[in-house]
């Protein structure tokens, strides 16, 4: 194993010998300062929820000892745990698995086969750069959380672990040709294959279409109910800034509209700076390459990853589409995994493929002919789904309207006329939605795979094929019975997607056809 290691000594002198992982193995006292820097992370970045509080607590005079008290015990806090986790954790890798030991008053202990390895990604995070350290994460299929973290170990070294752990879970098919490698570990580089590549114009374009304006309106729904708005408009600085408006737009309606888009134009545009400083933070420079069985992503700038993904773990193919990337014609592709820890931000996301244009797309999936038998290009259209779908819930967002003009009609109760039209604007706006989304819902057939489309102000493509379908569950009501209707739900081991309200004639069609595609070929894959 020795010979999968990179041949320059200067740069490889701390690595630890291949040879002796099959003894326990301690991490470096550095460690400590990965899981604290890792929690710190996890604790601003999921925190949103937490803005009201703070900022509450800001309106209310708390003192600044306070917050300063409260932020070194957590820091204690967190630092004492990280040594605790240093000084219980070991890892070794066997002839066919991985093993980890950890914790404190019981020892857990996981022993993980290699064959149900299904990412490994490698992080060098800034800190960890002049000290030429890495941290390696391994996660498994069927998996709710990282299985094994290796933090602060030699970034050479992890890169010998991590080729290490590809190799070992390949197919016996290619253990020949990996053989063969080992006595030529510079020939290895040769059979990596770039898929693609993304500048920087292109990442700065992902991270303005890609942008989630949503977690500003939760950080800034909470905060706004507490700003005492009567005090604001009463006050000096906000007349001015009317009669500035008013003067400036000669008291127009809409110049005072086209001011307003504006405002909001420039405000979400700013908004947006920090999804494109993330984007090309994260990914720059982004390439994908295939190496032998195995896509290898690497990016980042402050801190560099490279994500490593078995293709035959590949389950749905999800082309993503944003209202502000139809405009410039991109989509987002995500590489969707067996369902529990994915590679992008803990099952969250899945290894994706940003601002992709549509003839690009058989460009990349020429070189992964194990996903497709026929080249994957986006359909061109589709069938929609049954319009029964809309008449059955087109009807509910009256309800609301109906019964309020009901009461205020038969009853002596005082409902005010401006809620009964608040009622039915906002049942009208909910109608043209379901419309909307019914007439985005749709699917297409292939011999291989089926596509489910879908949508309401962006689109979705997803491309199932039928050898990773794993049950099919037809579902009809008394209703749909009557119309030859049916739901189908198509099980994989990336989670459970639906048609609905389509004939049942197809629905038993499609679930012919992945029946009979995995029947010849069938085995336990997991």
């Amino acid at each position: 194993m020795n010979d999968l290691q990179p041949q320059e000594p200067d740069t490889q002198k701390n690595a630890i010998p291949c040879a002796l992982l099959t003894d326990w193995q301690a991490l470096s006292p550095w460690s400590i300062l990965s899981f604290v820097m890792t929690s710190l992370r996890s604790i601003f970045t999921n925190g949103y929820a937490l803005v009201p509080i703070f900022y509450a607590g800001w309106t209310n005079d708390i003192s600044l000892f306070w917050i300063i008290d409260g932020a070194a015990i957590l820091i204690g806090l967190l630092t004492t745990f990280a040594f605790i986790q240093w000084r219980k954790f070991r890892y070794r890798v066997k002839v066919n698995q991985l093993d980890v030991k950890r914790g404190l008053f019981f020892t857990k202990k996981d022993e993980i086969p290699l064959n149900r390895i299904q990412n490994i990604r490698f992080e060098q995070p800034f800190y960890f750069k002049p000290l030429n350290l890495a941290v390696l994460v391994i996660e498994t299929a069927g998996s709710s959380k990282d299985e094994a973290r290796l933090s602060a170990i030699n970034a050479q070294h992890a890169h010998v672990l991590k080729q290490q752990l590809l190799q070992l879970q390949h197919e016996d098919v290619e253990s020949s040709q990996l053989k063969q490698n080992e006595n030529t570990p510079h020939q290895s580089l040769a059979l990596t294959q770039p898929i693609i590549t993304r500048s920087l114009k292109e990442l700065i374009l992902f991270g303005f279409y890609q942008n989630n304006f949503i977690w500003f309106a939760i950080i800034a729904g909470p905060i706004a109910g507490q700003i005492e708005w009567e005090k604001i408009v009463q006050s000096a600085l906000f007349q001015q800034l009317i009669t500035w408006v008013n003067h400036t737009t000669h008291e127009s309606f809409i110049l005072q509209l086209v001011l307003f888009v504006g405002l909001f134009i420039a405000g979400y545009v700013l908004f947006s700076a920090i999804s494109i400083i993330a984007s090309v933070l994260k990914y720059y420079p982004y390439t994908l390459d295939k190496r032998q069985q195995t896509l290898q992503r690497s990016g980042g700038i402050i801190a560099h990853q490279q994500d490593a993904l078995a293709i035959k773990r590949i389950q749905v193919i999800h082309f993503h589409q944003p209202l502000l990337a139809r405009v410039v014609n991109r989509w987002t592709l995500y590489l969707k995994q067996v369902k529990g820890n994915e590679v992008e931000e803990k099952t969250k996301q899945h290894m994706l493929i940003p601002a992709v244009k549509p003839n690009e797309i058989e460009q990349i999936f020429h070189p992964l002919s194990s996903l497709s038998q026929t080249p994957i290009r986006l359909p061109e259209g589709y069938m929609p789904i049954n319009i029964a779908w809309l008449y059955k819930r087109i009807w509910l967002p009256f309800i609301p309207f109906t019964a309020l003009s009901v009461l205020a009609l038969l009853t002596p109760l005082p409902i005010d006329k401006a809620l009964i039209e608040v009622a039915l604007v906002a049942a009208l706006i909910v109608c043209a939605l379901l419309f909307v989304r019914f007439k985005r819902w749709g699917y297409f057939l292939q011999h291989d795979a089926v596509w489910q489309h879908s949508g309401l102000f962006g689109k979705h493509w997803k491309r199932i094929p039928f050898e990773k379908i794993q049950h099919v569950k037809i579902i009809q009501t008394h209703a749909q019975k009557k119309k030859q209707l049916a739901y189908i739900e198509l099980g994989l081991a990336s989670g459970a997607i639906v048609l609905p309200y389509i004939a049942i004639d197809t629905a038993n069609l499609i679930a012919a056809r992945a029946f009979n595609t995995i029947s010849p070929h069938y085995k336990q894959w997991i």
